[in-house]
């Protein structure tokens, strides 16, 4: 997987080298750019995503964006209890919850240009930027002997599918949260479907990946801690061209 997200990643990059080409025949006024919004989903975890893009020239754009995403351990499983009505189920073993935002810089390359109604534009990508991680303990409705629950730090060494009724709310324990430096990079394709020309509608799949720098991360009791996380990510695209 790494070195496919590699590989992919210099592919997209390399791109770069065609984007001083001018169409020989546009006689279209050129965009000054185009603003999106994006629904984020990855195989970590989901998200949102916007970017802000500014025309050099006909097939090339600068970008800057962020994208703010869940990361999940792929080992995760939710548990509903059989015997609790309405619990709101749990990530058994899930020791912390680790949320990421991202600014990113890069390029969009224009590899097919629409020529008709109704055709698709594809456009390659790729981008950059520093990520913050918050890294936030998980805390679980406890059943205690007395018939009352209560909210507590998961402790693997306590608790277990016997006492634990519920997830509690994500932000119980946000005071106790960690901020987490690191980097992060993602490349892909995008395939804008709108018939209009100012609209962009469609979609976009790639890989990425997150550097933190901190010794190592523990999302799942009795799993190794890492530090990197990659991926693959599939994300919808909503906005506009800008003249």
């Amino acid at each position: 997987m790494y070195k496919f997200a590699i590989i992919f990643f210099l592919t997209i990059c390399s791109a770069n080298v065609f984007s001083q080409e001018h169409a020989p025949d546009e006689t279209t006024t050129l965009m000054r750019g185009d603003i999106i919004g994006s629904l984020h989903f990855n195989t970590r975890g989901w998200g949102i995503s916007g970017s802000y893009g500014i025309q050099k020239n006909y097939k090339y754009k600068h970008t800057f964006g962020f994208t703010f995403s869940n990361i999940r351990h792929e080992k995760e499983q939710k548990i509903y209890p059989d015997v609790i009505i309405n619990s709101k189920g749990y990530y058994y073993g899930k020791l912390n919850s680790l949320v990421a935002l991202r600014l990113t810089a890069g390029g969009k390359i224009t590899m097919f240009r629409s020529k008709r109604e109704n055709g698709i534009e594809i456009t390659a990508r790729w981008e950059v930027g520093p990520s913050l991680g918050l890294l936030k303990p998980v805390y679980l409705k406890i059943d205690k002997q007395n018939a009352i629950t209560v909210d507590e730090r998961y402790d693997p060494t306590l608790h277990n599918s016997g006492n634990i009724s519920s997830r509690s709310s994500w932000f119980k324990g946000f005071g106790e949260s960690s901020l987490l430096g690191g980097v992060y990079a993602r490349a892909g394709f995008d395939f804008n479907f709108s018939p209009v020309r100012e609209v962009i509608s469609g979609g976009e799949f790639g890989v990425y990946a997150d550097y933190f720098f901190t010794d190592g991360i523990n999302i799942l009791y009795n799993n190794a801690d890492n530090n990197y996380f990659t991926g693959l990510y599939l994300q919808f695209n909503f906005g506009r061209r800008l003249y």
